[in-house]
Order: C-alpha cells, then structure tokens, then sequence
C-alpha cells in the first residue's frame, strides 16, 4: 500500500510539531517545504524521516503539490490565501490552523468540489469546537455555553504571567478586536477584556475574560439550540490589569507596532507552559437550573520532540484529522466543521495520549 503523501508548506513550529507527528505513527510519506533555509536546517536537526524541499524564489509552489494527496499551510495566517491557490491548482486535499478569510475561502471553493477541505485546525478554533459538541450532545438541550481557552506558562515568573507561547501578532489581535457571541440565538458582538470572572482548576486559580478569535463556527451552537454562546481566555490573576494598563492607561491599543515590540522584546520565551480548557453548559429542566462542566489540561512531551503544550495539541489534533481523511473517514470532498468529527476519536488519538494531563 503507498504511504499517504502529505506536503507541509512551512517548516516553523507548528508545521514541525506536525511533521514529528505523522512520522511517529507510520503509514505517511512526509515533503516540508520552506522558502527558508535556515528553517529545513532547524528540522533537520530534528532527525525526522521526513523529505525536506527548499523552495526557490521563483519556483512555483503547485509543482511541488502535484504529487501530493494533502497539502497542509503551516504558515503565518497572511500567507494561508497563496498556498490554498497552489493547492486548488494541485487539486491535493488542504488542512490550514486559521479560520479562513474572504480570499482564502474563495480560493478553496472550487477545490471542495472535489477534495475535503480542513480549516482552522489550530486549538481555538479547531479543537475546542469539537470538545464543544460533545458537551453540547451529552446535555442536551444547553441553552447557554461558555468556552474557556488558556495557555499559560507552568511556572509563571513575572507580573503578566505570561510569556511568548504563540504568535504575538494573534494575541494583540485577541486582545483589542471585538469578540464574536450569542445572545438570545442572535450574533453578536462583545468587547474585548470584558466579563471577568475567577475559576479554580486542580486547586489552580484562574481568570477569564473575553478575547476574539476563539470560534469560528457559531452556526453550529445556532443549529443546537444554543442561545448564548461565550468565549472567554484564561490567564493567572492579575494578568487583566496589568494588559488593561498598557493598552488604555499607556495608550498602547493604538499603537500597536510599539506594543508588538513591547511584548517581543519584554517576555520571556515559554517552553515548558500548560494548555487548560474548561467549558460550561447550562440548561434548564422546567423550574430547575442544570451546570456540567468539562475541563482538559494537556502538557508537552519530550517523545514528541521539543515543542511546548500549544504547538503539540494544535499538531496533534491535526494528525489526528489526518489520519481520519487517510482512512476515509472524512468523506472524499467539502468543507468538513469540527463539530461533526467524533469528539471521543479526536481525545483518544495517539498524538494526544501522551499530552492529556489525567
């Protein structure tokens, strides 16, 4: 049987957490290709039995997906648009870890006429979407759902309690544009840095607070008879004044690119950092008010190479999608939503076995 080739566009963090991946389990013919050289020679270093591609300057991107089944962009969300063209041209399945944009989904419309198309597969949205459904499934009917996602460093030793875990150019973003929800079934738009509550996990305490960027796919909670929808990041306490200062009381909201370098140049860089999930649903049984709740945390292992908790569960969940779409367990065409992969496959997938914090 010919191995499933898949050909990862982007050679940083997430497209070698992914690469690391796919070559553990088997069964998968791995090309990474990457404009930077520097990039393949860091994955390199890695060991992997994956084929390394340096693209040239003026090499096409599609030659090098002819052969590929899948095409995946492991790249910075500006450049998602252009590698979902090479793959129409290709006419490869695509997997992405954005939610897609006007460009990047009129560029993709053609190709889900004839291949299966994966968007945003990153945690949030992507994986926290599909634990969101299995939730909403288990109690039935949930008349209001609040999605809490937060990455944070293991031992946090500054006053942020934070540090560079993702990319910063998205957390500025969660941080300042207005934030998607529902209320009463009708969306919505709320401000960021909003909300604040305090929650207690494993004896460890948290804040939340609304962020955007976090759902893709309100649609779904719609179609389940959701009529508030909410989603909320999680910080260590103290996190959301120190923010709310330099972005209101420093006036860094609007200037951004000082704030960018602010944040670059000032936290440290986070590998050993945690990702927490905690989702609530509440119903109603007749004059009686019903809660569940479901939480995750997951950690980084070094039998998966040497990326921290975030970039592993992104890649894992990734693989995950992949290995379904390899066995044809994702149909052969269209745009395929998180909700309606099986929540129990995607928890109990090999790459997230040694990431799940029991």
């Amino acid at each position: 049987m010919v191995d499933f080739r898949i050909t990862i566009v982007g050679a940083g963090n997430i497209g070698s957490a992914l690469a690391a991946c796919l070559v553990s389990s088997g069964g998968f013919d791995i090309h990474v290709v990457d404009p930077s050289e520097q990039a393949l020679d860091r994955l390199q270093e890695l060991g992997l039995p994956a084929r390394l591609h340096h693209l040239g300057p003026h090499e096409p991107l599609a030659s090098r997906l002819k052969q590929s089944d899948v095409t995946v962009a492991a790249v910075p969300e500006r450049a998602i648009p252009a590698v979902a063209r090479a793959a129409a041209s290709a006419k490869t399945h695509f997997l992405d870890f954005s939610p897609p944009h006007a460009e990047t989904r009129q560029a993709l419309e053609p190709l889900a006429g004839e291949r299966v198309v994966l968007n945003g597969c990153g945690v949030s949205p992507g994986l926290v979407e599909n634990i969101a459904s299995g939730l909403l499934a288990r109690y039935a009917p949930v008349c209001e759902l609040t999605i809490r996602v937060g990455s944070v460093p293991r031992f946090p030793t500054n006053r942020l309690g934070y540090g560079q875990i993702w990319d910063i150019d998205g957390l500025i973003d969660e941080y300042t544009a207005p934030c998607e929800a529902l209320r009463n079934g009708e969306h919505v738009l709320l401000a960021p840095l909003e909300g604040k509550e305090h929650v207690v996990l494993d004896g460890v305490t948290y804040e939340g607070f609304t962020t955007s960027r976090g759902l893709k796919d309100l649609a779904m909670f719609r179609a389940a008879g959701v009529g508030d929808v909410t989603f909320k990041t999680l910080r260590y306490p103290g996190h959301l004044d120190h923010m709310q200062f330099l972005l209101d009381d420093l006036g860094l909201r609007t200037r951004r690119d000082m704030l960018r370098s602010l944040l670059l140049n000032g936290l440290p860089i986070v590998e050993e950092d945690e990702l927490v999930m905690f989702l609530t649903a509440r119903s109603a049984r007749g004059a009686r008010k019903l809660e569940a709740s479901s939480s995750y945390r997951f950690r980084p292992s070094a039998t998966l190479g040497p990326f921290n908790a975030i970039t592993s569960v992104a890649a894992g969940y990734a693989a995950g999608l992949l290995s379904l779409l390899r066995d044809g367990d994702l149909g052969e065409n269209g745009f395929v939503a998180h909700h309606t992969v099986s929540p129990a496959g995607v928890l109990e997938n090999p790459y997230f076995a040694p990431l799940l914090v029991r």
